[in-house]
């Protein structure tokens, strides 16, 4: 008779261990971390209002922080919640609610999430990879993009239970730029009200910077939009002789 079978190793409150002071300078946006339950969080320290119960005791993605040389162990963060849909898949978790969807990808969109390549299937297509082909370690991993919360980075530890080093598990540059604009597109809101916030993207494929702002600031006409780390910029253009653009289009600058 075949032994019973085993659920995975989950991380849960015996498993982490808090980001240490010295370590801060190293998380950058992109970089996976893990939200302890709530009643291991450090006394005093400060955790978004609005998250939920459900929300601790997760896999987080820091969507934007302060550059390496200004955080601090007490620096408000960015995060994205992240989540295995209890080892199922984000399709077949709408299909038990009766919404039924053409594809995951689908599904995911629908959901308000974005695929996140894991250690069991590496090869995985649509997905945000991370650095040194590392992988989540559920069968299935996705990080929420409708709505981001701010906790003080002290609040946070390492995700890998704690045997590695605090940025061991970050999104590619790529992947990293893709998760900050679809939230800046999707999360309802200004997440976690920060005000600006500069976006560092961890280096495996390049850097970027850019001012973390919810909104974009209108002067002289112009309006300044900044997307994650990508910089765009919107302005009148006016019209011109000979069937050129017409007064009051706008163009965009990347």
């Amino acid at each position: 008779m075949p032994a019973p079978h085993k659920p995975a190793a989950t991380a849960t409150m015996t498993n982490f261990r808090l980001v240490a002071e010295a370590e801060a300078p190293r998380v950058l946006a992109g970089t996976i971390m893990f939200l302890p339950p709530r009643d291991k969080i450090p006394k005093g320290a400060w955790t978004d209002p609005e998250l939920l119960d459900g929300a601790f005791n997760h896999p987080v993605a820091i969507v934007s922080c302060p550059q390496p040389k200004e955080i601090q162990h007490t620096s408000h963060v960015e995060i994205a919640i992240m989540t295995s849909f209890h080892g199922s898949t984000v399709k077949a978790h709408l299909a038990s609610k009766g919404i039924h969807t053409a594809s995951g990808t689908l599904a995911a969109e629908r959901s308000g999430h974005l695929r996140v390549v894991t250690a069991s299937k590496p090869h995985a297509k649509d997905v945000l990879k991370l650095r040194d082909g590392k992988g989540m370690k559920r069968d299935s991993c996705y990080v929420g993009i409708r709505r981001t919360y701010g906790v003080e980075l002290r609040v946070l530890a390492l995700y890998g239970f704690g045997r590695e080093e605090v940025d061991a598990y970050r999104l590619t540059a790529h992947a990293t730029r893709k998760l900050v604009e679809s939230v800046r597109v999707r999360a309802k809101g200004k997440g976690m009200g920060m005000g600006k916030v500069k976006v560092k993207i961890g280096k495996g494929g390049g850097e970027g910077e850019g001012e973390g702002e919810g909104e974009g600031k209108k002067k002289g006409g112009k309006e300044k939009k900044l997307v994650g780390s990508v910089k765009v910029r919107v302005k009148r253009v006016k019209s011109v002789k000979g069937g050129g653009e017409k007064k009051g289009s706008t163009k965009k600058e990347v």
